[in-house]
């Protein structure tokens, strides 16, 4: 676990040089796998795979930012105040599973600590807005007939990428030996690429002079997963 952990260090320091969306992208992928193994051996089983549906975004910043994050729901006190290490910051959009991840905060802390990654503070905070569409854990449910899933799930990041983008994405991280890395890194790009185009395409739709969707006075673009919010950064 700490030669991978080692190795993924270095692959991100190359990419923050050379290609920092690929870095970031990477970023993401790495802390969303450090959730999902603590959630995993600290709930098991439904459990787990409950928690892990209704958290809608995880991330890991410094004490600066991270102390500076508060629950509305609850006095500035108790939820705001300097940190001196790392916060792992967790949205999610199920009050009650808020509660039990407020009741295995240590274990919690203790399972990303083996996996590498050693934080300070958990911050449990309700997801609002459009931060309550994003559901990057949901598995889609087995049933009977269901097509298989291959190693990257979104078949509609695939259908948006031109194949010069696939062939950079496939160049990049054909350079990585370790397997483990390289399709992590494969997924992380796939993903990165995919929001470029995204967010290019969202930029073009809101231009001046380009057609509204739905048409009529007030309506408003976009795509159908709905806007993302602003967010901290990793």
């Amino acid at each position: 676990m700490r030669k991978l952990k080692a190795d993924l260090d270095r692959l991100k320091a190359t990419l923050e040089e050379k290609n920092p969306s690929g870095a970031e992208a990477l970023r993401f992928a790495e802390v969303n796998d450090l959730w999902r193994n603590a959630v995993g051996a600290v709930f098991g089983g439904d459990s787990a795979d409950l928690v892990l549906d209704h958290t809608n975004s995880v991330y890991v910043m410094s004490g600066e930012q991270g102390g500076n994050l508060r629950r509305f729901d609850r006095p500035r006190s108790e939820t705001q105040g300097s940190v001196a290490g790392k916060v792992l910051a967790v949205y999610c959009d199920d009050s009650m599973v808020r509660s039990e991840l407020d009741n295995r905060q240590e274990l919690l802390k203790m399972k990303f600590k083996e996996q590498g990654e050693d934080v300070e503070a958990l911050r449990i905070l309700p997801s609002t807005r459009d931060m309550k569409n994003r559901h990057p854990f949901r598995e889609e449910a087995a049933r009977p007939g269901a097509p298989a899933r291959s190693f990257v799930r979104p078949a509609r990041t695939a259908r948006a990428l031109t194949e010069g983008q696939l062939a950079a994405v496939h160049q990049s991280a054909d350079q990585v030996e370790d397997p483990t890395v390289r399709r992590a890194l494969y997924r992380a790009l796939l993903a990165s690429a995919a929001r470029s185009d995204a967010d290019a395409a969202d930029a073009a739709a809101s231009a001046p002079g380009s057609p509204t969707v739905g048409g009529g006075p007030g309506a408003s673009g976009g795509s159908a997963k709905g806007g993302r919010p602003s967010a901290p950064r990793r």
